[in-house]
């Protein structure tokens, strides 16, 4: 009796299964399908043209390049818009049917669409939607697909997002170019010499006016700034050479870029403003090309920059996997010697007290990062720098002997206040700002771990090394 149960159960479970597999998942499938206001994969999608008020613009994907505008211009195409209107249309759904067979389609706009969307598929066929107008109440519009004479209702957004126009779909990007490509830098049009950067293997330096290591950081930066540099329109009969009013040639500032593996050279010309002011926008042409850019007028100071801008303003390089020890002079009396042994640094003197290990790291990590913001001076430092009596002499040693020293002076008080640094032996005198000069103005009781006060006594434990209570708490133990 069990078995034959058993039997009968499997045999109804086979049966509900098929009829799940061959009747109710079809029917699924089908009714998914009909939802959909066109069934498409938008990878199998080779060409794409939209036509609305704002003119026909007609695309082609070819690999790798991805998408590019064939008309009415030929030129590289925005690769997320194109991919945005084809999801948009992919998922796109259809919110009812209105009418089958309409005697009229003129009130619906369908008489003559809005909109047209043609997607080219990749066997060679073709799928069609025909945009009319928006309904008079709701977000939707009315749409027809392909020649049917169904006139259906999908979402709005779905017909706005086809009314694009050729700068809405062209390529934004102003100077394409790979950062790890750029083997030298020209910039134009700034001081009297151009200044010339080029690429040393991970390091850059400067060739001219002046030769000088650079600051790697600050290639990187502008390199950045340019390749993401955006045009907010377009101006393409321009004439060559540019029309004067564009004030391209020649132009306000240029910046040159030779690139790896040929030597092949691509020039930003940045030009003056635009007729509206009050957008802040000014010219650009990317050479070799023709067309003129709008651009944000941010681009002016991107590229002014001078050679001394670019200048390596850290105080002192040294190894820092080499150094050992750290002793710091203050003028205050607070002068302190951490010293690294088995990895870990410590606090020389500090005997039983609590050592913030991570504060002295910190601290050598800042040594080996200050830098200044402008030069001072290049012949050495002068009696005004207060440099000859500092408020904090940092000496650096390594495992193989000293790594140099820094010297840190502040002269004047609020808006007159000045701090300048210099390394020994140096003829480089540097201008520090105030958040520089707090990461190395450090105190021997910044290292310690100030004991807990007990509670109910009023006071605490007896402090380490001479240090008081009443001492001001420092940075790392107000964020504890």
């Amino acid at each position: 009796m069990r078995l034959r149960n058993t039997l009968i159960l499997a045999v109804v479970v086979a049966l509900l299964g098929a009829y799940v597999l061959w009747v109710e998942r079809p029917a699924m499938e089908r009714e998914e399908q009909e939802s959909r206001l066109l069934d498409l994969d938008r990878e199998k999608v080779t060409g794409l043209s939209l036509e609305s008020a704002k003119g026909k613009i007609e695309l082609v994907k070819s690999e790798p390049s991805g998408w590019k505008i064939t008309s009415p211009r030929e030129t590289a195409a925005d690769q997320v818009a194109v991919d945005g209107i084809l999801g948009t249309i992919e998922d796109a759904a259809v919110k009812r049917k209105i009418d089958d067979t309409p005697s009229d389609l003129a009130p619906f706009g369908l008489h003559t669409p809005e909109t047209t969307v043609v997607v080219t598929l990749s066997g060679g066929g073709t799928r069609k939607l025909s945009f009319g107008k928006k309904t008079p109440i709701g977000a939707s519009a009315y749409v027809r697909r392909d020649d049917e004479p169904v006139v259906l209702l999908t979402d709005d957004t779905v017909r706005a997002t086809m009314q694009r126009g050729l700068d809405d779909l062209r390529d934004k990007s102003v100077l394409t170019f790979t950062d790890s490509d750029v083997k030298g830098i020209t910039i134009t049009g700034v001081e009297g010499e151009p200044t010339v950067l080029a690429r040393d293997g991970n390091e850059w330096q400067i060739t001219s006016p002046v030769p000088a290591r650079a600051d790697v950081a600050q290639v990187r930066s502008m390199l950045s700034s340019l390749r993401s540099l955006r045009a907010t329109g377009f101006v393409d009969g321009a004439g060559t050479p540019p029309d004067a009013k564009y004030q391209l040639d020649p132009p306000r500032l240029s910046v040159e870029l030779v690139l790896s593996p040929d030597d092949a050279k691509k020039t930003l010309l940045v030009g003056g403003a635009t007729d509206e002011p009050a957008k802040k926008e000014i010219y650009a042409q990317a050479l070799p090309g023709d067309t003129v850019h709008v651009v944000g007028s941010h681009l002016h100071s991107v590229v002014a920059k001078r050679a001394i801008d670019f200048r390596d303003k850290t105080v002192l390089a040294f190894d820092k996997e080499k150094l050992r020890a750290v002793t710091t002079e203050r003028t205050d009396g607070q002068g302190f010697r951490i010293e690294k042994t088995d990895g870990k640094w410590g606090l020389a003197g500090s005997g039983t007290a609590g050592v913030k290990e991570f504060v002295a790291s910190r601290f050598a990590d800042d040594l080996r990062a200050l830098k200044g913001t402008d030069i001072a001076s290049e012949t050495g430092p002068r009696p005004e720098f207060g440099l000859d009596q500092p408020a904090i002499t940092v000496v650096l040693e390594g495992t193989e002997g000293p790594l140099g020293a820094i010297r840190v002076s502040v002269v004047g008080e609020g808006a007159d206040k000045k701090i300048y640094a210099a390394a020994d032996g140096a003829q480089t005198v540097y201008l520090l700002q105030e958040f520089a000069f707090q990461r190395v103005d450090r105190k021997r009781g910044d290292f310690l771990t100030i004991p807990t006060p007990t509670p109910g006594t009023g006071s605490s434990a007896a402090a380490p090394e001479g240090e008081t209570d009443d001492e001001p708490a420092s940075p790392d133990e107000e964020a504890e």
